[in-house]
């Protein structure tokens, strides 16, 4: 299965979701790649690897540069965990990409081959409506979309359901949508519970039963070069990511 963190809103808890989505697959016995699509390398960085040290990346298997097999490489504090490293050099794809044929497959022309290697693919998605991101959709199977319990995040929710929705009545080749994941929920916040009481109103069973907390934990985390789930396993956001990916997998079933 091929799994992503959509979002075109930035600062969502994209990242923070794939890595800790697939330490947890990984943790429970699957085959799991991690691939980071973003040009500041944060999903990379959260694993352990060094902004010198993330050739072969993404953009190099984009560009038909190097193979797909030959960029993966293991996580070594998680076990059955793999990464295809992200790049500065995403941030131009765009230009790279500009004259290919079909260039909204090109990711998923790219990574389906590795398909049959693992149990499952997790993909980092960069912010916006770039041709890299709109190609995450055409890629994955399932679309995971994280949401900030805050107004603006709700607003940039609801441009890209109608997106969404656009994309499918079109029947544009499109994931399956998994689901909404609430994350950074901070209930001392005097806005959170009219925000959160609006999405699950508006996108009811689309909505995951499991709230991703705000928790310290998760900022601190990266400069380790472990995921939360490792770093913190008791912290209250890696439990909530437990329960979230539990949640999940009964989802795809």
């Amino acid at each position: 299965m091929i799994i992503a963190a959509f979002n075109p809103k930035g600062g969502v808890g994209k990242t923070t979701t794939a890595v800790n989505l697939a330490t947890i697959l990984a943790g429970r016995g699957k085959s799991v790649l991690l691939v980071d699509l973003e040009p500041d390398l944060n999903a990379s960085i959260s694993l352990g690897v060094r902004r010198t040290d993330r050739r072969p990346s993404i953009a190099q298997v984009l560009r038909r540069e190097v193979r797909a097999a030959d960029a993966v490489r293991p996580v070594e504090p998680v076990a059955g965990l793999s990464l295809i490293s992200g790049s500065p050099e995403l941030a131009h794809m765009d230009v790279a990409l500009r004259n290919v044929r079909q260039p909204e497959r090109r990711l998923a022309d790219t990574i389906g081959p590795l398909a049959a290697q693992f149990d499952a693919i997790v993909l980092d998605s960069p912010a916006g409506y770039s041709l890299l991101a709109l190609s995450v959709p055409v890629a994955a199977q399932h679309l995971i979309v994280p949401v900030r319990a805050e107004y603006l995040p709700l607003e940039s929710l609801a441009q890209f359901l109608q997106w969404y929705r656009d994309r499918s009545a079109a029947r544009a080749a499109t994931a399956r949508l998994a689901g909404i994941v609430l994350t950074m929920v901070d209930y001392r916040r005097q806005a959170t519970r009219e925000i959160v009481d609006i999405i699950r109103a508006h996108n009811r069973r689309g909505v995951f039963r499991t709230e991703i907390p705000q928790d310290p934990r998760v900022a601190e985390a990266p400069s380790h070069g472990v995921p939360l789930v490792a770093y913190a396993p008791s912290a209250r956001a890696s439990v909530a990511y437990e329960q979230f990916t539990t949640e999940l997998l009964k989802r795809l079933r």
